[in-house]
């Protein structure tokens, strides 16, 4: 009796671990459907673009490849679980941290307004020139605000909005979208994987991103605006058929982008002489050392022939595959995304254990991994969020040690 009594807990147990994986979205699948959407809308010849401007075999290959490497790795990566109890289910609703957050934050902010005297937002091209140690530390306080609204989620209270559409309004200062749709994005992916059913979160996730689209497009369209004409700028859209079918108008930007960056995979592949073998990717860390250096958007600008932008190429987004292409030719394209479902698996695995700032940090890289279908490797940014996980860490050690309490 009690081995069967066992093993029908063990068993009621394990079909309930499951059920709670079904009931959430996977984000295996959201990144897949990311990524296929993404490139397929370039890859595919569409109304709005000119059919044949350029030779679109290079790019289906390395995107079949990508998929390839993504589902194998997604198909094989053993379940891994971590084993160990939550032990961080405290609120993480720290007043001495969201003073230093919010301190620093409003200093960065403040400092790139007075040395650029004036909003970057409103310069155009010359916020380039602005500086990236201001642009990444305010994001810090856009963390902390992320990990506060997860506790708040986590333990059922009201979300605190004021804060964070503080943070949204700053950050909007510095001219970049980044910021922006990585705050909305990792809120988007913690409630999907961890809190919504799926019905719920495939309507919430489809709104969202048709938002995300827009909001991009509107926001490219007002940079480009301030110092280009639109039609001559994204002159790879036929704008006789969107002033046929205006309700595609605001949506320009990003049609434009599916097809620019299968262009540039297809430069990459007619411009590039020899494999990197990852400089690409440390390019990008580079810019910590002292001296002038190019990151990977920049270094494939020059790769691409593109215009030069204070000082040194412009930063041009090479798709995820194509930044592995430039590295470590088809053999890095397939190992790469292969590598990147097995990270993916195992890290949700995992943080489906884990308490909020967990669940944050994968949400997070998560955002980024989709964010990298567009843009790259990951930037410096990933620095920085490695940096504020040492703050909280810090923080957490002293005040135990202090006041014998958790954060």
């Amino acid at each position: 009796m009690r081995f069967s009594l066992r093993g029908r807990r063990a068993s009621s147990s394990h079909e309930n671990e499951r059920a709670n994986e079904v009931a959430h979205m996977n984000p295996l699948t959201l990144f897949f459907v990311v990524f296929a959407f993404y490139n397929l809308f370039g890859l595919v010849n569409t109304p709005w673009t000119s059919e044949g401007a350029y030779d679109k075999t290079l790019g289906w290959q390395l995107f079949l490849i990508g998929c390839f490497g993504f589902l194998l790795g997604s198909a094989l990566t053993r379940k891994t679980t971590s084993r160990r109890p939550i032990s961080v289910l405290q609120p993480r609703t720290s007043r001495q941290l969201t003073f230093v957050f919010l301190a620093l934050f409003s200093t960065c902010v403040v400092t790139t307004i007075a040395l650029s005297g004036g909003i970057p937002l409103l310069q155009g091209e010359e916020r380039f020139g602005n500086s990236a140690l201001m642009f990444n530390l305010a994001q810090l306080y856009g963390f902390w605000e992320l990990v506060r609204t997860i506790s708040d989620a986590e333990a059922g209270r009201r979300f605190r909005v004021f804060q964070p559409i503080l943070y949204l309004t700053g950050a909007l200062c510095f001219g970049y979208r980044t910021p922006i749709l990585m705050f909305m994005l990792v809120l988007l992916l913690y409630f999907a994987v961890f809190r919504l059913a799926v019905r719920k979160a495939l309507l919430i996730c489809l709104s969202v991103g048709i938002f995300i689209v827009g909001f991009s497009a509107v926001f490219a369209a007002f940079r480009v605006s301030q110092n280009y004409d639109l039609v001559l700028f994204f002159k790879n859209i036929d704008f006789r058929f969107t002033r046929e079918n205006p309700y595609l108008l605001p949506f320009v930007p990003a049609m434009a982008m599916f097809d620019f960056s299968q262009q540039t995979v297809a430069t990459i592949g007619t411009s590039l002489h020899e494999f990197m073998y990852g400089e690409l990717f440390l390019s990008n860390y580079e810019t910590f050392l002292p001296g002038k250096h190019w990151g990977a958007r920049n270094i494939i600008g020059d790769i691409t022939g593109a215009r030069w932008v204070a000082g040194r190429p412009m930063s041009i987004t090479p798709t995820l595959q194509g930044a592995l292409y430039v590295d470590f030719s088809y053999y890095g394209v397939f190992f790469g995304f292969f590598l990147l479902a097995s990270g993916i698996k195992r890290l949700w695995r995992m943080a489906l254990h884990w308490g909020p700032l967990g669940k944050f940090s994968f949400s997070y890289l998560l955002a980024l991994s989709i964010m990298a279908v567009h843009n790259g490797y990951w930037d410096v940014g990933f620095v920085f969020f490695l940096l504020f996980l040492l703050v909280i860490r810090v923080f957490d050690a002293l005040k135990a040690r202090f006041n014998h309490q958790p954060a």
